[in-house]
């Protein structure tokens, strides 16, 4: 299975300065695939402009949206805006969450079409914004949103959502040095816990590699309210989610910034479809664990919940 084509697609769509969520719309009326998702476009305004937030649901065979009982995967792209104009020109290093998010939901309604329907429900978040501002950020700057960050976390996760990968570039940095995708140890209710063997197998068995793994810190998941230094946005998701969040993070071994140019890396963005396509896959079968329960249970029982304190400052 490759995932090629639905990148190098997806990147001709989000490159053009002009693209906005009924553009999205259109691609995937285009290919066919509008009878086998169900999706929706919102613009939401902010102080600095404006982006288009876009959910994606494509019914599994046994999804709850069905009647079902097979579990739903969460499939949040992350990012500020996939360009930055007019301060820079073309497609920005940032725009890899969202390329990611839309290629795995054309990947996913192709197989639906072709016969090969998931058992469970996967619901895919995103937003696109071709003119998003920038902001300072150590050791490269970033990307901002014209929205408040808050406003798009309680859009990107949903309460039938039983597990969420978050997908966001994570080069901007000199902690995680590794050129092509690395997934993260997951983040439950405010704790940070063990990386799951499941999705290791999955992360080899797709890139051919051993695992890297994102050393995300508890400062990574404090809300962006409070003033110390984040890794990236890609952890927030879990503010407002009870379900498991994984991170997957498209990575370089040199510090390159979001607001960056010329450096989307359509190999490792096609690693990182497969990877959560075949997450959406083993997941919604009940192959694949974010998390062990009983661990859970353990943690809870002894240490009890942190999920308040961490959450502190997050309207």
């Amino acid at each position: 299975m490759s995932a090629l084509k639905h990148v190098l697609r997806v990147v001709d769509l989000l490159e053009n300065p002009r693209v906005n969520g009924e553009a999205v719309r259109r691609f995937f009326e285009e290919e066919g695939l509008l009878g086998y998702m169900e999706m929706g476009v919102e613009t939401i305004r902010g102080d600095r402009g404006s982006t288009d937030f876009i959910t994606i649901r494509i019914p599994g065979r046994e999804g709850k949206s069905t009647g079902g009982s097979a579990p739903t995967l969460g499939i949040v792209g992350r990012l500020g805006g996939v360009g930055a104009r007019p301060a820079y020109i073309g497609l920005v290093s940032d725009a890899d969450g969202a390329i990611v998010a839309l290629a795995t939901a054309y990947k996913i309604a192709e197989m639906k079409k072709r016969g090969d329907v998931l058992p469970g429900d996967v619901v895919i978040t995103t937003h696109v914004c071709p003119n998003a501002p920038t902001r300072p950020h150590h050791p490269a700057p970033m990307m901002d949103s014209p929205v408040d960050i808050f406003t798009l976390l309680k859009r990107e996760v949903t309460p039938g959502m039983d597990a969420v990968l978050s997908v966001d570039a994570t080069k901007a940095n000199w902690v995680i040095k590794h050129t092509g995708i690395a997934i993260t140890p997951t983040v439950k209710e405010g704790w940070i816990l063990k990386v799951s063997q499941d999705l290791i197998n999955i992360y080899m068995r797709v890139t051919g590699e051993p695992p890297v793994v994102v050393p995300i810190t508890m400062q990574d998941i404090l809300p962006y309210s409070t003033p110390v230094y984040h890794l990236n946005s890609m952890m927030q998701p879990w503010l407002y989610t009870k379900a498991p969040v994984v991170g997957v993070a498209i990575t370089a071994r040199m510090v390159l910034p979001g607001s960056g140019t010329g450096i989307t890396n359509v190999v490792a963005l096609e690693q990182a479809t497969r990877f959560v396509v075949e997450v959406a896959k083993d997941f919604t079968m009940g192959r694949a664990k974010f998390y062990d329960e009983k661990e859970w249970e353990t943690i809870l029982r002894i240490h009890g919940p942190v999920d308040r304190i961490m959450r502190a400052g997050a309207p």
